[in-house]
């Protein structure tokens, strides 16, 4: 292949030398003619330069930059076009051709330099361009003329006009994205940077292969996509400026990703377009045809490849935005954990249709995607088995009205251990119904996220389902010495003096039993549980009344109490540090 290559470039050069030399043989055919057009064309171009230096000469003393050598160049390039029209045969205009093209090119660069910061490395690379540009040109004019290799100079002339238009294009646009004074207009030049830049190497390489023709239907379309192009971007700026200052800091979390969803969009737009304009539909039949794997079960062509990358890139662009989006809205209510536990689902099972989605675009059929379907079906299912019980239960919850929010609840287990609470049993107030859990918070505030499924198949304690009034029993030790009828009298005065218990039902006293060291009384008070459902400080404040109204009627509290008997008669014995010690005759 290199040899091959080789010799193309050896024939190239080798056609080049044979157009060059028949140039110079019709030359030397008739060279008085050719000299004296050469040295009128230098002698007028020499006479125009001095004639715009000298009436530019006003605008530049008072500081305005004008282009003189430019108008003289252009005037002499129109003059030799009109004359060629009419001397044919004069081959000098051919070389003439070349050489005021490359002046003209020079000088407005020239002009331009001065306003645009153009670099060593650049300057060089549009002089070498130039160069090989306008030898091309004089190569291309030869060709022409003499009906030689015309494909090929043409073709060697667009692609080295187009690379040199390109230099001018890039630089223009990249110092207008940095000087120009709008915020707005600025960020849509740097936005759009990527998608201007595509659209104009689609139309460079259209004009060079030929697949267009500058009418008047093509150039509206052309800028109807660069204005629909422009809008999008310049929204696009606006919207990321007052998100940014209505959000502060919160959109360094929406910035990467809300960027890289509006970048990726802005390529379908531009694609769209493009297909419009050129009509794209022989380029998606020509990579269609171009397989990767072809096979009954997988087709993967270049165009799917393509396509299935597109839509892979957007939907992830567009699950990571969203995820975004959802966290943020929760975190700015104060709902973190909803934020956090939202953000990890939609970012789940968003990879993972953004997955299957791209999969089917790559052109996996079916037949392959069945087997690994009815995998994940069988996952989904164990996986999902709790999920869909305590979802279906939460229904059952809400439709049964056993449970409700504002329900006064008992159920099995402990809550609390870490600031010291033990106890076998939770009991506290339904706060929210979950599509997944029932949140319980208890006397210490500590709320309780418990499985629906729990409530339906458990079994559970409610306080307050048809009626908030209860019976609450409050224990009592009294010695046995106090008389049982006063100490009725006292606990209920006791009773019937507090806030916290309902006057009727009315309070009650039970003689429960005559316990080992104490009487055990219970006195028995009805309370609405939606009201004061803190039990312990209920019994709190009744034993702090009580104890005082005990104490002033001179009943006892005991504590408990043992009588020990011994058999036979104990022996004490002292010694010598004070001690005693005892022991038992019976050894």
């Amino acid at each position: 292949m290199i040899q091959e290559t080789v010799n193309n470039i050896y024939k190239i050069l080798s056609d080049t030398l044979a157009l060059l030399a028949s140039y110079l043989t019709d030359i030397a055919q008739n060279p008085l003619q050719e000299l004296v057009l050469f040295l009128a064309f230098s002698g007028a171009y020499l006479f125009l330069k001095l004639l715009t230096v000298n009436f530019t000469r006003p605008l530049r003393e008072k500081g305005l930059n004008v282009p003189a050598d430019i108008f003289s160049l252009l005037i002499l390039y129109g003059a030799s076009f009109l004359l060629y029209q009419k001397f044919s045969d004069v081959d000098l205009f051919l070389f003439l051709f070349a050489f005021l093209y490359f002046e003209v090119v020079r000088g407005l660069f020239s002009y331009l330099r001065a306003h645009l910061p153009f670099g060593r490395i650049s300057v060089l690379l549009f002089y070498a361009l130039l160069v090989v540009n306008s030898l091309l040109l004089f190569l291309q004019n030869i060709s022409y003329h003499l009906g030689k290799l015309q494909d090929l100079y043409s073709l060697g002339f667009k692609v080295s006009f187009a690379s040199l238009v390109s230099l001018f294009v890039i630089k223009v646009y990249s110092h207008l994205a940095v000087i120009i004074g709008s915020e707005v207009l600025r960020r849509t030049l740097r936005r759009g940077k990527l998608a201007f830049l595509v659209l104009y190497l689609a139309l460079s390489i259209g004009w060079v292969l030929g697949t267009f023709r500058l009418s008047q239907s093509f150039l509206l379309k052309l800028f109807l996509l660069a204005g629909v192009l422009f809008g999008y971007f310049f929204i696009q700026a606006y919207l990321l400026i007052n998100l940014e200052r209505k959000l502060g800091t919160n959109f360094q979390l929406l910035r990467k990703d809300l960027r890289r969803f509006l970048n990726t969009f802005s390529l379908f737009i531009l694609y769209k377009g493009l297909d419009v304009i050129f009509g794209l539909d022989p380029v998606r039949g020509v990579l269609g045809k171009l397989f990767i794997v072809n096979t009954e079960l997988v087709k993967i062509s270049l165009l799917s490849l393509l396509e299935s990358t597109y839509i892979l890139v957007l939907l992830f662009t567009s699950v990571s935005l969203l995820k975004n989006l959802v966290y943020l809205y929760f975190i700015r209510k104060d709902k973190e954990v909803e934020a956090g536990s939202l953000r990890a689902l939609i970012s789940n099972l968003g990879i993972l249709l953004s997955v299957v989605i791209a999969l089917t675009h790559l052109g996996l059929t079916w037949k392959v995607l069945i087997p690994f379907a009815g995998a994940l079906g069988i996952g989904l299912g164990f996986g999902l088995q709790t999920i869909f019980n305590n979802y279906i239960s939460g229904f059952i919850l809400l439709l049964s009205k056993n449970i409700k929010v504002g329900d006064l609840v008992e159920i099995e287990g402990n809550a609390g251990s870490a600031i010291g609470r033990s106890g076998s049993t939770i009991f506290g107030q339904v706060v929210n119904i979950n599509i997944l859990t029932t949140v319980v918070r208890t006397t210490d505030n500590v709320e309780i996220a418990i499985p629906n499924s729990e409530f339906v198949s458990g079994r559970i304690v409610n306080y307050s389902l048809s009626d908030p009034y209860i019976r609450v029993r409050i224990p009592f030790g009294v010695s046995y010495s106090s008389d049982p009828q006063k100490v009725r009298e006292v606990l209920l005065k006791v009773a019937q003096e507090s806030e916290l218990v309902l006057k009727e039902p009315p309070p009650n006293v039970w003689f429960y039993e005559m316990g080992d060291s104490a009487l055990i009384f219970y006195l028995l008070v009805w309370v609405d549980i939606r009201k004061f459902w803190r039990m312990k400080a209920l019994r709190s404040e009744i034993y702090f009344k009580a104890w005082e109204e005990l104490k002033k009627e001179g009943i006892e509290v005991p504590f408990p109490q043992r009588d020990l008997w011994f058999k036979n008669p104990l022996r004490v014995e002292i010694n010598e540090r004070g001690l005693h010690e005892g022991s038992s005759q019976g050894g």
